[in-house]
């Protein structure tokens, strides 16, 4: 009985020790569905509507869908069509008297291959104020409980009446100030060392849309009012939280319509659910095929009222937020150099007379703007 116990143990630990490996669901998916989205708000200036069509779950691109007559009309019959600025992508630019409170819009769209879309009307209807935009400081555990993670999570309080909508969705937008992780005192093409005049490298500017999906509703509210409304959270474990951050919020008012779809689609997404708890699926929304009711058309158009308002602050917090960093090697001279021109140099002259020996690395290292921002301060800066 020893013997068989030792053995049991043996294959027990053999088994703990192996590998797991994830389990990737499969979805089988055989239609492709036509994409529509587009919006239109009370605010003049350029109006989008996307075209595509759809792509499998797990490897998600934009297909555009070219040549197509897109058109919006309004309930009183005045009507502007969209020209396309890019594959699958359609503009117009509207003005202030085509944009109204209560006013009524419906889609309309004539495809290369003979087929007619339309949307359901949707009024554009008033949207409450936003009070407050604010965060509160919030730790997060991992699935180690020696590590806990840093952040802030953002929220929002807002204010409407009987005349304003019960419904609305935010989008975000963050900007974030950043340093390259090393800094150029001078540059080489090859022939002499020049000094560089100028700090643009050094810090930039990283705009960004959050891509998450927020809405609310006060429907079953006795007041149109919300408080302490949840929005994005941002994680200490990114450069973000280091210099100074600014939070945009886009709020827009929805049709009860508009909002059902929303919230599908913001249920669906939400983190959290256990394995097939929210089975992925395709929500449809309020466009339609014409002549054929039976197709599947994916994505939705809908008018609103914007409201915004945006919140830039120092980022000065207990926790530690990590920087950029990068691997720099030493250069006694530029001999030692190769000829992948240019190349940014830091001296580390012990005389302070600005020769070498350099500290050097790839071009990424000093130009801040290779990490994908821009060097041009915002004006709310």
């Amino acid at each position: 009985m020893q013997v068989n116990r030792f053995f049991i143990w043996i294959i027990l630990l053999l088994l703990c020790g192996s590998c797991i490996d994830p389990f990737q669901p499969v979805i089988n998916e055989t239609q492709e569905s036509l994409v529509i989205n587009g919006v239109i708000t009370d605010q003049p200036g350029i109006h989008k509507v996307t075209i595509s069509m759809s792509t499998p779950y797990n490897e998600p691109s934009f297909e555009p869908i070219s040549g197509c007559v897109v058109r919006v009309e309004d309930d009183l019959g005045d009507m502007v069509v969209y020209t396309e600025a890019n594959p699958g992508v359609y503009e117009t630019y509207l003005d202030a008297s085509f944009l109204a409170i209560n006013r009524s819009y419906t889609l309309f769209i004539n495809t290369p291959g003979g087929q007619e879309y339309q949307s359901s009307y949707d009024t554009l209807l008033a949207c409450p104020s936003i009070d407050t935009i604010y965060y509160e400081v919030e730790s997060q555990g991992t699935s180690d409980p020696n590590v806990t993670h840093h952040g802030i999570q953002f929220f929002s309080n807002l204010t409407g009446s009987d005349e304003t909508s019960r419904n609305v969705r935010w989008l975000l937008e963050e900007t974030w100030e950043y340093d390259a992780a090393a800094y150029a005192t001078h540059i080489w093409y090859g022939g002499p060392v020049f000094p560089i005049m100028s700090d643009t490298l050094t810090t930039c500017y990283m705009s960004d849309p959050i891509l998450g999906l927020f809405s609310a509703s006060t429907r079953y509210l006795t007041e149109n009012r919300l408080v302490h409304n949840k929005l994005n959270y941002v994680s200490a474990e990114t450069p973000r939280l280091k210099v100074q951050y600014s939070l945009l919020v886009k709020q827009h008012s929805l049709t009860n319509e508009i909002y059902h779809y929303w919230e599908r689609m913001e249920s669906q997404t939400a983190d959290g659910g256990g394995l097939y708890e929210t089975q992925p699926s395709s929500i449809i929304g309020n466009i339609y095929n014409i002549h054929n009711a039976a197709e599947k058309v994916l994505g939705c158009f809908y008018a609103s009222q914007q409201k915004s308002k945006r919140l830039t602050f120092k980022a000065d917090f207990d926790f530690i937020v990590p920087l950029f960093t990068c691997e720099l090697d030493t250069a006694n001279s530029v001999d030692e150099l190769g000829s992948l021109f240019p190349y940014y140099l830091h001296s580390i002259d012990p005389l302070g007379m600005g020769g070498p020996p350099y500290l050097w690395g790839s071009e990424s290292c000093f130009n801040c703007v290779l990490k994908g921002g821009t060097n041009n301060k915002p004006d709310y800066w």
